[in-house]
Order: C-alpha cells, then sequence, then structure tokens
C-alpha cells in the first residue's frame, strides 16, 4: 500500500478512455481482460474469454476495435470484438491458419495479418475483411524452422522474420498492401551474430533502427535500417545478462519505449528485465543493469503513456507491474497479480 501511495505523487492525471491490459492464459486456453488503474498503477481483473485451443501471440487492429489471436494448439487465428469502453472481448470468430503460429502482427492498414511459425517454418499473410480473419492464408512462404516473430516496417512495405537456433538469421521480405503479396528481398537474410539467434525485433520511432533480442545470444543487437531497399545491417550486440550468466538462460522479447530513448529485454533463466539507454545520435546502446522480474519472464509491455511495464511470469503464473522513470527508464516494481497457469503473451492499449 505504501508503494502506491508514494506512487501518486508521481502519476500524471488519466484521460477518459481506461487502459486495459489482455493476457493470454495459454495453459487455460483463454485471454484474461484487466484494467489498470493509471494513478496507482494496480490492476484490477475484469473479465477472461475460453477459446478452443491455447493462445499466444495478440494484435490489436490500427483501431483498436478487434484483437487478433494466435490459437497454437488449435492452427487458428481468432478475432474478437473489442468494447470501445471496456475493453471487454466478445464475437470470437475462427479462421485456419494452416500452421502453429507463434507470432501474430497487423498490418497498418488493418487489412492483413501476418504470421511466423516456429514448428512448421513458414510465415503466412491472411487476409482481414470487416475487421476479421477470414479464409487461408493467401500466402504461405517457407523460410526455415523456428521463426519467432514478424514484423512489417514503418513504411508497410518490409517485412522481416527473426529465425532462432541453427538457422540464426533475419529473413527479409517485401510485402505488398495492395496486391496482398509476401516475397522475398535482396538480399534474402541478414545473418545473425555467432550463436546469436534473433527472436523478436522492435524499430526505432526514428525509423533509421531496428532491434533485435537474440534468445541464445543473450544480448540485444542494433541494426541500422535501409528504408528505401528494406535491408539491416547489424551494428552493434550488448549482453542483457551479467558476465557470469552469458552460458545459461535465454533472452525473450523486447520493446523500446515511445520516445526512443531506452529499450528494455526479458532474460528467462535470470528472471529479469534489461534496460539500455539509447544514444539520440546513433542509436547504440549502453547497458543500464536488470530489474528481478517474475519467473519465466517470457512476454512483457510498456503500457501506453509508458508510465508502466507489464510482465507476464510463465513459469510462476503472475503479472508484475512496474512503475518506470521515464527520464532514467529505471523500472520500481509495485505488485504482482496472480493469474491463469502460462501466461505467454501480455499487451496493453489505452482506449479512446
Amino acid at each position: 500500500m505504501k508503494a502506491f501511495l508514494t506512487f501518486l505523487c508521481f502519476a500524471s492525471v488519466a484521460s477518459a478512455g481506461p487502459t486495459i491490459v489482455y493476457v493470454s492464459e495459454s495453459h487455460e486456453k483463454r485471454i484474461a481482460v484487466w484494467s489498470l488503474d493509471e494513478k496507482t498503477g494496480e490492476l484490477t481483473r475484469q473479465s477472461e474469454t475460453a477459446l478452443p485451443g491455447a493462445p499466444g501471440s495478440l494484435a490489436l487492429s490500427p483501431d483498436h476495435r478487434y484483437l487478433y489471436a494466435s490459437v497454437r494448439s488449435a492452427k487458428q487465428f481468432a478475432t474478437l470484438d473489442v468494447d470501445a469502453k471496456t475493453g471487454a472481448l466478445s464475437n470470437a470468430t475462427f479462421a485456419d491458419a494452416g500452421f502453429n503460429a507463434a507470432y501474430v502482427f497487423a498490418d497498418q492498414t488493418g487489412r492483413w495479418l501476418l504470421a511466423a511459425s516456429y514448428s512448421e517454418g513458414v510465415v503466412g499473410l491472411s487476409a482481414i475483411q470487416n475487421g476479421r480473419v477470414t479464409g487461408l492464408p493467401v500466402v504461405t512462404l517457407e523460410t526455415g524452422k523456428k521463426a519467432h516473430c514478424i514484423q512489417i516496417d514503418p513504411s508497410n512495405h518490409f517485412a522481416f522474420v527473426p529465425h532462432v537456433g541453427e538457422l540464426n538469421k533475419v529473413e527479409q521480405l517485401r510485402f505488398d498492401a495492395e496486391a496482398g503479396t509476401l516475397t522475398r528481398n535482396t538480399p534474402p537474410h541478414l545473418p545473425g551474430g555467432a550463436g546469436e539467434g534473433p527472436r523478436h525485433m522492435q524499430f526505432h520511432p526514428n525509423g533509421k533502427w531496428a532491434y533485435f533480442v537474440n534468445e541464445q545470444g543473450k544480448s540485444v543487437t542494433l541494426c541500422d535500417y535501409d528504408a528505401d531497399k528494406g535491408t539491416l545491417k547489424a551494428r552493434q550486440s550488448v549482453p542483457t545478462v551479467p558476465e557470469d550468466w552469458r552460458d545459461k538462460g535465454s533472452c525473450a522479447d523486447i520493446h523500446i519505449s515511445a520516445d526512443g530513448r531506452f529499450v528494455y529485454a526479458s532474460n528467462r533463466g535470470h528472471d529479469s528485465l534489461a534496460t539500455f539507454s539509447v544514444n539520440a545520435e546513433t542509436g547504440e546502446l549502453t547497458a543500464l543493469g536488470q530489474t528481478p522480474t517474475e519467473k519465466t519472464p517470457r512476454s512483457f509491455c510498456l503500457v501506453p503513456g509508458d508510465a508502466f511495464v507489464i510482465s507476464a511470469g510463465e513459469g510462476s503464473h503472475r503479472l508484475i507491474v512496474f512503475r518506470r522513470d521515464v527520464k532514467t527508464g529505471a523500472l520500481t516494481p509495485l505488485r504482482t497479480y496472480d493469474c491463469g497457469k502460462g501466461p505467454a503473451w501480455v499487451t496493453s492499449v489505452k482506449l479512446d
């Protein structure tokens, strides 16, 4: 309680719409809906929605009216309506994916859902009509096993697919939202650093840099981005863990603050969130240390407004809320919350 009272001095006044947090509770085959109090950082569980299989990655439509989920064990994509006032989910519909998608990403036009499959080693492009994913993917492209993520660049013209493990690469693709196509770019991929295994990625707000979290390498890699060619060039790699942890554990997720000043990455095994400052001129990273979090932090998110970070402990079945200092990037733990077993994904949205 004292932590919450102390935080009141730092909190900004919340605007009209609520802040909603969605959590894939994979072992329970459901998505939980939580609300976040922007003054105290307190989470309140509001509702849950059952699915026909274990949910994983989540993505919101650009207008925040729909939530897309990979129903991994059923090899489906779910579309759920988002209540504009409460964030509650309803009216679930399902489309066949044809593969078990580890990651889903909605493009900027709201017309396409892109997905990457770790087990089948393919990426797919599915049509969205009237907000809902429909039919089988219109494109399925083989990129190799352990494809763990797919993201589109800020121009909405190129897509990138990190691969962990032995392939150790980032596939580079051309994306045409008008034609509904995914094709290989030239060169077709960026090799990962020795033993790195790029897993997830995020573009910097300035569009000039991209950052990868490396699963095996326990590091974050900075890449320069050529927006005309849609290609990446690695420039710097910085460890996410102390030196005595370099041969243990693995990395999972990565996010960048909206102002582009800080990068965060999750360490499984070390069970921490690593913080880096970003040089505004060069994009280069400086490690600021690690903050302990829940066991096996597979997924985490910066809440819109960046005043809070929420991390899901896949191994502890709990969520933890951190207050974030927007000036220093530092994370201060506030409180943990029990949730369903195997929280595989956490994302949030600020409703209008």
